[in-house]
């Protein structure tokens, strides 16, 4: 038995010592900070951007506006103080132009608000509505 000890701690001081040299410490250590820093502007940015698009949307007729129009639209607090304002959102939808600004009203509408205004456009309304809201933004050339 003392025999198997003695062959057991040879053999566990015989194999290579497994260590972290500093090397590999600051390569994690400069991946960690790089990868902050990426994040850190990446949130400047998004804020940058979304201060531009609240200033746009107090200029009528700007796509900013129009998303902002859309969202108020959802949130509209009726006499229940619950539903969207289907109204608004199909008379917002035929103010706009043509496709090309309803693609920035899209992207204004994900930069101030973080949603995709498709998506939002199929839960707020019915299938019904949503099909006419297909119909309006389709027979825009």
């Amino acid at each position: 038995m003392a025999l198997q000890k003695l062959a057991l701690q040879a053999a566990l001081n015989r194999r290579p010592k497994i260590s972290i040299s500093n090397q590999v410490t600051t390569v994690l250590l400069a991946g960690g900070v790089g990868l902050g820093i990426f994040f850190g502007i990446r949130a400047v940015a998004k804020n940058f951007k979304k201060g531009i698009r609240e200033r746009q949307a107090l200029i009528p007729n700007n796509p900013a506006a129009f998303a902002s129009q859309l969202k108020l639209a959802f949130e509209n607090d009726n006499a229940f103080g619950w539903g969207t304002d289907e109204a608004a959102v199909f008379s917002t939808l035929e103010e706009i132009p043509n496709k090309a600004t309803f693609n920035s009203v899209q992207r204004a509408y994900r930069d101030l608000y973080g949603k995709n205004l498709s998506a939002d456009l199929k839960s707020e309304l019915t299938v019904a509505e949503y099909n006419q809201v297909l119909q309006i933004i389709n027979a825009k050339f």
